[in-house]
C-alpha cells in the first residue's frame, strides 16, 4: 500500500472561515437593506395590492382569523408575525395581488382565442309579412328492419 503525506496547512481554512463570516455579514447587511426599503415602501405596497386586487388582503385576514379561531396559539403567532414582518407581509400581499391579475389577463386572453370576441348586434324589427318563409326539409324516416323473433329460447324454459 501507498502511504501518501498529506500537508495540512492552518491558514487554508482560517482563511475560508474568514471568508465565510465576511460573506454572512454581507449577506446580513443587503438583508437589513431589503428590510428598510420594504418597511419604507410597506404601507404603499399594502394600499397598491388593495387596489389591484383587494380579495386578497381579505383572504389573508380571513386566513388569520380562522387560524386564531382553530388553532389559538398558532393564530396568535400569525398575528405576531404579521405585525413585526408587516413589511414582508405587504411585499407578500402585493406580489400576490399582482400574480393574481396577471393570470386573470391570461385566463381571458385564452377565452377570446378560443371563445372568440364579444360582437355588438343590431336587432332589426321586421314585419311578418316582409320575413322571408323558411321551410325545413327533412330526411324521410327510415324505418330499421325488425329482426324475426324466436319462438322460445332457453330462458322461457324456467317459467313453464
Amino acid at each position: 500500500m501507498i502511504r501518501r503525506k498529506v500537508d495540512v496547512n492552518p491558514f487554508n481554512s482560517i482563511t475560508s472561515i474568514l471568508f465565510m463570516v465576511l460573506v454572512f455579514i454581507a449577506l446580513y447587511w443587503v438583508a437589513t437593506g431589503i428590510f428598510k426599503l420594504l418597511s419604507i415602501a410597506a404601507p404603499f405596497l399594502l394600499v397598491a395590492a388593495l387596489v389591484i386586487n383587494h380579495n386578497v388582503v381579505i383572504n389573508y385576514g380571513k386566513w388569520l382569523w380562522n387560524l386564531l379561531k382553530t388553532n389559538p396559539l398558532m393564530g396568535i403567532g400569525g398575528v405576531l408575525l404579521s405585525v413585526f414582518g408587516f413589511p414582508i407581509i405587504a411585499g407578500f400581499l402585493f406580489g400576490k395581488a399582482l400574480l393574481y391579475r396577471k393570470v386573470d389577463k391570461m385566463k381571458t386572453e385564452f377565452e377570446t382565442k378560443k371563445y372568440g370576441d364579444f360582437v355588438e348586434y343590431e336587432e332589426m324589427d321586421m314585419d311578418v309579412e316582409e320575413q322571408p318563409e323558411i321551410r325545413l326539409e327533412l330526411p324521410e324516416i327510415v324505418q330499421p328492419k325488425s329482426k324475426p323473433k324466436k319462438d322460445s329460447n332457453n330462458y322461457d324454459q324456467y317459467f313453464d
